[in-house]
């Protein structure tokens, strides 16, 4: 339920026929005035990896762990309590459900965490994404960092390329999930 200046929601976006799901944390105050997940900042990256592969942002089905966020301010982006990602993770397995996508996207540890415990038996692929000889398991799973982190300067500056990286990475990782749709 939307409680005026204590909680908002947004569901996933997107296409429930995509062969991809992209799962990020939570949503910014950016995400709530769009009813987007990865708007703005953040979402820069996974649009810049959506337009090298050559794939409309409503074609893939992007979502977050916390589809409910409570912001003390409206400009205030803070970490999920756990107890909010206790209540969410329903949508989001319903999500996956109806999706049913040939590859989830984990960025962030929340992200990863939740998806992990909801696929035990599936071992990620390596970040970078490199496409698997094999494809025994649907979905696959890819876990990688959350575009906000990358996005941090002490992070470029320690480790320089890794916008570069992410960017590529997840561009073969869609055009892999698109190409592979059966």
């Amino acid at each position: 339920m939307n409680i005026p200046g204590e909680t908002k929601s947004a569901p996933g976006y997107g296409s429930v026929y995509s062969p991809v799901v992209i799962v990020g944390q939570s949503l910014c105050h950016q995400c709530m005035d769009s009813q987007i997940p990865f708007t703005g900042g953040s979402g820069k990256l996974i649009d810049e990896a959506l337009n090298l592969a050559g794939i409309d942002k409503d074609q893939a089905f992007i979502t977050n762990v916390v589809h409910c966020h409570p912001h003390d301010h409206p400009r205030d982006n803070r970490a999920s309590y756990p107890h909010e990602i206790e209540n969410c993770t329903p949508y989001l397995h319903r999500e996956l459900d109806i999706v049913g996508p040939r590859l989830v996207i984990g960025l962030g540890r929340d992200a990863a965490a939740v998806l992990q415990a909801h696929y035990p038996d599936t071992e990620p692929l390596p970040w970078p994404f490199v496409a698997p000889r094999e494809f025994r398991v649907r979905p696959a799973l890819l876990l990688g960092p959350h575009p906000s982190h990358v996005l941090m300067p002490w992070v470029r500056n320690k480790r320089p390329g890794i916008r570069e990286e992410f960017v590529t990475s997840l561009e073969r990782a869609l055009k892999w999930s698109f190409r592979a749709r059966s």
